[in-house]
């Protein structure tokens, strides 16, 4: 805001005031989490919270394999797909984006409260939507690989029947819908709709899984968010600098 001053000698003088942000800048977002002892504790909580879901996630997924109840579905879309091997494609586009896009949504606080609570909801909501709809794997299957997760979460397992909903698409629509860079996430979306297809080309998902995954991933998007806003709310924080 600007305000102008005339003087008696004819000169005039402009001054200019700014108006405080509402927003607290990065650095100022880690020092109200180090400062307040009941925002750090929720943090801390919301965070135990999600490896905890990942733990119990790994167990269920393990245990699914094992289950005798599953249904082949009569699937027209992958009938007209030749099954190909493309796990390496799917590994390099999957961790390319999950470990160049974790840094960036995890940059403040409260964006990292947002993430910790979309992954557990993630998570749980998979483990009962598998649970009420088994399936068994599609026909023409080439299991996909992945050294990591199969040895941090399955027990060097590899799963076949981690079926309805597809977590590979669903999460990446997740960090998709999380992303607070336009740049970043138009590559986020056209990789999610890559990694889509291809879960299709090795016929490790059927077209029901993939085409579900993002509405459960807006589900997730849409809870994490209001649970995480109304806890920072609680401790009077103003949210960080969406631009930074």
């Amino acid at each position: 805001m600007s305000y102008t001053v005339f003087l008696a000698s004819g000169f005039k003088v402009t001054f200019t005031t700014h108006e405080k942000s509402p927003f607290l800048n990065k650095s100022k977002q880690w020092k109200s989490l180090i400062g307040n002892k009941g925002y750090f504790t929720i943090w801390i909580v919301s965070l135990f919270t999600t490896l905890a879901v990942l733990f119990i996630a790994g167990l269920y997924l393990c245990y699914n394999e094992s289950r005798t109840n599953g249904t082949v579905l009569n699937d027209f879309v992958l009938a007209n797909i030749e099954p190909k091997d493309v796990s390496t494609l799917l590994f390099s586009i999957t961790w390319v984006c999950i470990l160049g896009g974790l840094p960036i949504l995890l940059r403040t606080p409260d964006r990292a409260m947002k993430i910790f609570w979309g992954i557990s909801i993630m998570g749980l909501t998979r483990c009962i939507v598998m649970y009420l709809v088994p399936l068994d794997p599609p026909i023409g299957i080439i299991p996909l690989r992945d050294p990591f997760v199969e040895g941090a979460f399955y027990d060097n397992k590899v799963l076949v029947k981690d079926l309805f909903f597809s977590g590979h698409t669903s999460n990446m629509v997740l960090l998709t819908l999380f992303m607070d860079i336009k740049w970043v996430k138009i590559v986020f979306a056209f990789a999610s709709v890559s990694v889509g297809y291809l879960l299709m080309v090795q016929h490790v998902h059927y077209a029901i899984d993939i085409i579900a995954a993002p509405f459960f991933a807006y589900l997730a998007y849409r809870l994490a968010t209001t649970i995480a806003e109304r806890l920072v709310s609680k401790y009077n924080l103003p949210p960080s600098n969406p631009t930074q």
